[in-house]
């Protein structure tokens, strides 16, 4: 398998992981992660954008990156909306270890494994940037 093969699959497998997470913040109830997203941006932003507002934000952000992937254009800005929001997926193990840890530093409840697995997703976004920007020289 080639490099462009090997990113495209990485776009794919994001793209369709992260349109559909996206897509479930539409609808509330139906995202596993929409209390500690919520939660996440409540303390981010000192409670300056509501609740409702901010997981509707959230879910354009992550319907774009998808969208982003699944096209393979403009890779190197989608990347990097991903890998902001992938920097953000980690605050709450600094916001609230208490819902992400049962013995911090190591002991990791579901919630704190559901962040720490994003260490894969980060990599596999560097990854394609990497090979896109070998592609553009």
């Amino acid at each position: 398998m080639n490099s462009t093969t090997a990113s495209r699959m990485m776009q794919l497998g994001l793209g369709i992981c992260f349109l559909w997470f996206g897509m479930l913040k539409f609808f509330s109830g139906l995202s596993p992660a929409e209390t500690l997203a919520v939660m996440t941006i409540d303390r981010l932003t000192f409670s300056l954008i509501p609740a409702g507002i901010a997981i509707k934000l959230l879910a354009v952000w992550e319907v774009a990156v998808g969208i982003g992937f699944l096209f393979g254009k403009k890779l190197r800005w989608i990347v990097a909306l991903f890998l902001v929001h992938m920097t953000f997926t980690f605050a709450p193990l600094i916001l609230f270890p208490e819902i992400c840890f049962t013995q911090a530093p190591f002991a990791l409840t579901l919630v704190g494994q559901y962040i720490v697995k994003n260490i894969v997703l980060i990599m596999g976004g560097i990854i394609i940037y990497i090979l896109e920007t070998e592609k553009q020289q």
